[in-house]
């Protein structure tokens, strides 16, 4: 479980970070437990060391990004491990879903703008934020907003079919949503798309 031989791949090297118990697929799944299905053990907040630079074709992270205390100091390592045409996928909380506040474990909030910070690109949204960091940034390629409803079958469906069409008809419609209607029905999760952005 332990062997870093793994990371050393001619194939395409795809990684799935804190998977869990639900590794994704044809990823090599790493985590700080040893659950059944991951295949390295290590902290990911003391950084991707056993990584080398610029080797990772694409990485994937669902619903464990809200755990980490020092998310631009993991950021700066994926930014560090991935190709210069790598795709990294991420799906986080909604910061509007009322579950997200039952976990003591959560660190942060998620929401349409939180990765645009760390990008100088202009996007398409209305609303434009500043770009703290020098040292590394991202484009975001995509990003959209998932409706879900642990309730019943038919509010589940309802919320798919329709709020999530409706709110993501647009990057317009997405923002009119967390501006008016995040109160008024909450939105699961949020799912985003970045590139490196890399000068060589």
């Amino acid at each position: 479980m332990e062997n870093e031989n793994i990371f050393q791949t001619d194939s395409g090297l795809k990684i799935d970070l804190g998977c869990g118990t639900a590794k994704k697929t044809n990823f090599i799944g790493v985590d700080v437990n040893h659950y059944p299905g991951v295949d390295y053990v290590a902290d990911l907040e003391e950084g991707l060391g056993f990584i080398s630079d610029n080797s990772v074709d694409e990485y994937f992270s669902s619903h464990f990004l809200e755990h980490v205390q020092n998310l631009e100091g993991l950021l700066k390592e994926i930014h560090r491990t991935i190709k210069p045409n790598g795709k990294i996928e991420i799906i986080v909380p909604h910061f509007s879903n009322p579950y997200y506040y039952s976990d003591y474990t959560h660190k942060r909030f998620f929401g349409l703008y939180t990765f645009d910070y760390f990008s100088s690109k202009k996007q398409k949204l209305k609303r434009n934020v500043p770009f703290y960091n020098c040292m590394f940034e991202f484009e975001v390629l995509e990003r959209k907003l998932i409706f879900k409803s642990s309730f019943n079958l038919f509010l589940n469906l309802f919320r798919k079919h329709v709020f999530q069409r409706i709110f993501n008809s647009t990057t317009y419609m997405q923002e009119l949503y967390e501006n008016l209607f995040s109160r008024l029905i909450p939105c699961s999760e949020i799912r985003f798309v970045l590139k490196p952005v890399k000068n060589n």
